[in-house]
């Protein structure tokens, strides 16, 4: 969640006020942990390479904090995504199994 957070408030334009929000679903088999930024987005170039290890769009940084959660989610048969407008914001999901 930390790294998420971190991301999410990276994303956010000089000038713009920040948003994040936290939202937990409840659904059939699954709990959903939705973090949503109204951030600069992501560039849909970029989509097959979030997930990479040293993969970055910061100035600093490893590159390696979304690829940890995406190790950590599938260890714990969960699943991590994601859902971005350029301009407008991103949206990162993490789906916990039930049980």
């Amino acid at each position: 969640f930390n790294n998420l957070l971190k991301n999410s408030s990276q994303a956010i334009p000089e000038g713009r006020t920040g948003v994040i929000q936290v939202l937990l679903t409840q659904e059939e088999n699954n709990y959903l942990v939705e973090i949503k930024d109204n951030g600069k987005g992501i560039d849909p170039t970029q989509y097959d390479k979030i997930f990479t290890p040293n993969f970055t769009t910061k100035s600093s940084g490893s590159g390696l904090g979304l690829a940890i959660v995406n190790i950590i989610m599938k260890n714990h048969s969960g699943k991590i995504y994601f859902e971005s407008k350029m301009t407008v914001g991103t949206s990162f999901f993490l789906q916990f199994p039930k049980g």
